[in-house]
């Protein structure tokens, strides 16, 4: 009896754990956002380079953030875009006060030196929370990591607009093409000294490609990241009350009369700036988007579309 008793007090005390176990996500811990399957992927700092470490040149020919030990050597470095550049030292630079600058050297493709001036005092060859906003050169290491993340998934494009290229469309700048749809990555490569990374992708029967950053990069704050590009998850699943006709126009970036904020924002995107009021009847709000375009919204709807 006594061994029943127990044996029926530990089915008991288990029977919580049993549960919690058949109720859990089965791709628990699994990413569940684009933020999440590309959290750690940022530039190191160059105290964390090695040398001989890869980099790719985002730009034609070398400009002024590189300068040749020899300057001889600076007329063979045309079309170098996409070629692979290495770094290999930290070595100083003493300025006009006799102060020790680093600088960062790399070894291009013919095999002449170069050097990037951080402007910081030698003292920052240690410091891990350092990162050059050295846009010219990108390393190879970091594009092959996120082509590694994001190759061969699928995703939710978010965009339908001019940041988004497919090279079938013949009319330029006139784009029909549906965004919240599901796309596949075909591939990650290097892109532009504004935007590092060319993500290419199929959608459909259609080939299309966008240049972006990593999120959080200062050395590229002027591009989009690849986390307002793209969604895990399905932007129809998390908005269930929008109902279908609403959705087809979200889907062409289209806004109609009476649409709630939320929706309008999913069709148009953040307003570059907002104005709030009150008013006899309620709240009045103006919506302010690039092209001289506004939005006059009542109480958390839209009431007119006009153009300054």
């Amino acid at each position: 009896m006594k061994t029943i008793r127990y044996s029926l007090f530990l089915v008991l005390l288990l029977l919580p754990s049993i549960v919690w176990g058949r109720t859990r996500k089965p791709n628990d811990g699994e990413p569940q956002t684009v933020v999440e399957l590309l959290e750690g992927l940022s530039l190191a700092s160059p105290s964390l380079w090695y040398q001989g470490m890869p980099f790719i040149f985002l730009n034609d020919r070398v400009g002024l953030s590189l300068t040749p030990e020899v300057p001889s050597e600076a007329s063979d470095t045309a079309n170098m875009r996409g070629s692979r550049w290495f770094y290999d030292s930290m070595v100083s630079e003493e300025d006009w006060m006799g102060q020790q600058l680093l600088q960062l050297r790399f070894i291009s493709p013919q095999g002449h030196a170069y050097r990037y001036s951080t402007g910081r005092p030698m003292s920052a060859m240690t410091d891990t929370t350092y990162h050059p906003a050295l846009a010219i050169l990108y390393p190879e290491e970091l594009i092959e990591q996120t082509d590694s993340l994001l190759r061969a998934r699928t995703f939710y494009i978010l965009y339908n607009d001019d940041r988004i290229f497919y090279p079938a469309d013949t009319v330029p700048g006139v784009k029909h093409h549906q965004k919240f749809v599901p796309v596949s990555i075909d591939s990650v490569t290097y892109g532009t000294e504004t935007a590092p990374l060319r993500v290419s992708f199929t959608k459909g029967d259609e080939k299309g490609y966008f240049f972006a950053s990593l999120p959080g990069s200062r050395q590229n704050a002027t591009s989009t990241p690849l986390t307002r590009y793209l969604s895990l998850s399905d932007p129809y699943d998390q908005h269930p009350d929008i109902t279908p006709e609403i959705w087809a126009k979200i889907q062409f970036s289209q806004v109609q009369a009476d649409m709630t904020a939320e929706e309008v924002r999913l069709s148009w995107g953040r307003p570059s700036r907002v104005e709030r009021g009150a008013a006899r009847n309620g709240v009045v709000e103006f919506w302010y988007y690039s092209n001289n375009r506004i939005l006059q919204f009542w109480d958390g709807r839209l009431n007119k579309i006009g153009i300054l």
